[in-house]
């Protein structure tokens, strides 16, 4: 017989007149748990306050329910984050775990869905971040070392979106919004890339090398045919690995021709690759990528970007 396990999460990540789809549970001891509420029933603000008068401020689930909570979590994400209960630190996982599930879904099978998902959770995490400026430091610091494809979208995603609201400080929400879904979809292409040449443990050789460099197209090519046709998102999704020194792929531009938003989402993907950890190399610190970016490759990055981005680190 396989023995139940439970997870703990909080209450205040569950909103009230919603069904959360999943049974929950109430702890009564070290090893006791007992069913607090089923999938079908709706969880009431009587009974959230009834728990938070008997100080409960857990609830359990079935650890194999965890990707139905996940599920419920991207359902209710906007009424989930505004919970004045909801501590900071709560708000920056729930984010990054939120942006994990979906962006996991995005680079396995792209569809509009995802994408809509995807636009969604930076919307939610952009009022976030205005509301609790708090949150943004700590997304910094939980940002993963592990380097997967989707890890490192949402990293690049979580910097560049910090870093315009600091070298663009005039710029609006909506603004904000838009650039950040780019920023999170650039580099969607490499859905369109076999996974033998994405997770080769190794250089790529020249033929694999070539079809890699295609992915800043392929990946403008599939937000398009998704509906995503916004100009600017579709312009960050191109120009990421363009470099101010006319030697980025896949047009080779030159620096006057590389919108701001574009030279940011470059910066940052360059410094989270030097910062995530892959079987062939050792993530660097934050310290050393700098210095890397500053005094090894000062020609392919706009130098003026360099300050605002290590004050994000002094704001921790």
């Amino acid at each position: 017989m396989v023995e139940t396990t439970y997870q703990q999460i909080p209450l205040s990540t569950l909103a009230p007149e919603r069904q959360v789809g999943i049974k929950l549970f109430l702890r009564t001891g070290k090893d006791r748990f007992v069913l607090f509420i089923n999938e079908t029933n709706l969880l009431s603000a009587t009974k959230i306050d009834q728990l938070k008068q008997n100080n409960v401020s857990h609830l359990y689930l079935n650890t194999g329910d965890r990707q139905g909570y996940l599920s419920y979590i991207k359902e209710n994400l906007s009424a989930i984050l505004t919970n004045p209960d909801l501590t900071e630190n709560d708000k920056a996982s729930i984010i990054y775990e939120t942006a994990s599930d979906i962006t996991k879904e995005l680079f396995l099978q792209p569809s509009t869905k995802s994408i809509e998902q995807t636009r969604n959770l930076v919307d939610c995490m952009i009022d976030t971040i205005s509301q609790s400026p708090k949150t943004s430091n700590l997304l910094m610091m939980i940002t993963n070392q592990d380097y997967y494809t989707y890890t490192h979208s949402i990293n690049v995603g979580i910097y560049a979106i910090l870093m315009t609201r600091k070298t663009l400080p005039s710029i609006s929400e909506a603004e904000l919004k838009t650039l950040g879904l780019g920023f999170f979809l650039h580099d969607l292409g490499k859905a369109s890339i076999p996974n033998s040449i994405i997770n080769k443990q190794g250089p790529l050789d020249q033929g694999e090398w070539e079809l890699m460099q295609e992915h800043p197209t392929l990946g403008a090519d599939l937000a398009w045919e998704m509906g995503t046709r916004n100009p600017a998102i579709i312009d960050i999704i191109r120009t990421h690995h363009e470099r101010c020194s006319g030697t980025g792929y896949p047009k080779k531009l030159p620096q006057q021709k590389i919108s701001e938003p574009g030279k940011i989402c470059a910066f940052c993907d360059v410094f989270d690759a030097l910062t995530t950890k892959r079987s062939y190399k050792k993530a660097l610190s934050t310290f050393e990528a700098l210095k890397i970016i500053r005094n090894e490759t000062p020609e392919h990055f706009e130098q003026e970007l360099l300050n605002p981005f290590i004050l994000l680190f002094g704001e921790q």
